[in-house]
């Protein structure tokens, strides 16, 4: 479970990095650009060490994630702008349904009767969590309210991907999928940037997307060995659940993100779940 403790802390670290980027005022799409690029390198250095051979899944399943990863990225920042981290990743985080459906049904991953009960506190945690005011406390237009609804989908497919590629056994091509994973996300953040872009890429910049680019390389990397020594069904909740509770308490304390009584209580919840499926 130390792993999956690892996991959800830094998987949470990117989401607050890319928030703490956006309350700077810096140029966040630029961020997710570098970010992109630097963990694309990363991963593309270690493959030309290991130089693992190029398996079809390895190519189909890479670039429809490349895809769906900066399109997460660029819903996360007016969802965060809108409603601040603890009801954006609350949505985040609910969308754990879709890999969790596709693991117990597409792969028969049943956890046994103590996890099944924690699964269900989780879950049961995330919509109380997102029902809470936001940063804003302004009723969502339909505009906003498709793109919490976008995020959503996008998110929890690419969970499913990540899923699906971990399902293939092609460990040795682990390095590869997420080098054209990350390559696709620069390419889509990057063509983003340069369409909107009013000034010249600067230095802060640069730095806080080599930090996400960093904390994004290896929360992907850890969540692939995590779902090798762990259900799906267990892994993707608890990330969820966890996840949520730990940016919302950042949040709170550090930016005055407060939420209401909805929030708490699912923080609350949360913690159970988490003993729960510890058991």
């Amino acid at each position: 479970m130390i792993l999956l403790l690892v996991t959800i802390v830094v998987n949470a670290s990117f989401s607050l990095l890319v928030r703490a980027a956006q309350r700077r005022h810096v140029n966040v799409v630029a961020v997710g650009a570098v970010n992109y690029a630097f963990a694309a390198s990363l991963y593309w250095a270690v493959s030309a060490v290991t130089r693992p051979a190029m398996a079809p899944p390895v190519l189909r399943l890479g670039l429809v994630a490349g895809v769906l990863y900066p399109t997460v990225f660029l819903l996360l920042l007016p969802a965060m702008h809108m409603r601040g981290v603890a009801i954006t990743m609350a949505i985040v985080r609910l969308s754990v349904l879709i890999p969790l459906g596709g693991a117990l049904y597409l792969w028969a991953e049943m956890p046994d009767t103590m996890k099944l009960y924690g699964i269900v506190l989780a879950l049961v945690a995330l919509p109380l969590l997102s029902l809470d005011k936001g940063v804003t406390d302004v009723v969502l237009s339909r505009r906003q309210a498709a793109i919490l609804l976008a995020l959503f989908a996008a998110n929890g497919s690419c969970l499913l991907l990540s899923k699906a590629f971990q399902m293939t056994g092609l460990v040795a091509q682990r390095p590869l999928y997420l080098a054209i994973v990350f390559s696709g996300g620069a390419v889509g953040c990057g063509a983003v940037y340069f369409l909107t872009r009013k000034t010249r890429l600067k230095g802060a910049e640069v730095l806080w997307g080599i930090g996400t680019g960093v904390t994004n390389a290896a929360a992907n990397m850890l969540m692939l060995y995590t779902l090798d020594a762990l259900l799906a069904a267990v892994v993707f909740p608890l990330l969820a659940a966890v996840g949520l509770c730990l940016a919302t308490m950042f949040a709170a304390l550090v930016w005055r993100e407060i939420p209401g009584k909805l929030g708490w209580a699912g923080i609350a919840v949360a913690v159970v779940a988490v003993a729960l499926a510890n058991n």
